[in-house]
């Protein structure tokens, strides 16, 4: 007998309560599946956009980059920034190793005060895939 909670998939739905489901239109089933490195770099924009301390059982998951967004980006910030994000990966994403790591502000008219993280990672299994993340906060 499985235990824990279990969702109804009986009829069809659009969304439930809080947006937790929504029926994927673009395959066949209710979610979408994805797997390799796209499972990967969802993770790790679902990682870098949590905010700490909002996840269950976890209080240390994920980055609290919101509090940089109405600062200077200069080398104290930068600084900041890059070993929040670096201290983070260790502990949660130890399967990559960040060969590359840009933060930069947005400087567009329509979106100011929004950081762009942009990553590139290589992973550390046998296959060594190298890939590309980019993030935007605010």
């Amino acid at each position: 007998k499985k235990s824990g909670f279990v969702y109804p998939l009986i009829g069809k739905f659009e969304t439930v309560t809080g947006g937790a489901l929504q029926k994927n239109t673009s395959q066949k089933g209710y979610f979408n599946s994805a797997y390799g490195v796209n499972l990967i770099r969802n993770n790790l924009r679902q990682l870098i956009l949590c905010e700490k301390g909002s996840r269950i059982m976890l209080p240390n998951y994920g980055l609290s980059l919101d509090k940089y967004l109405f600062e200077p980006l200069d080398e104290t910030t930068y600084f900041l920034i890059k070993n929040d994000i670096l201290r983070t990966l260790n502990t949660y994403f130890s399967i990559v190793n960040v060969i590359n790591l840009g933060v930069f502000a947005n400087t567009t008219k329509a979106v100011e005060n929004q950081l762009i993280i942009k990553l590139t990672l290589q992973l550390m299994d046998e296959s060594l895939d190298i890939f590309d993340v980019q993030v935007n906060i605010g």
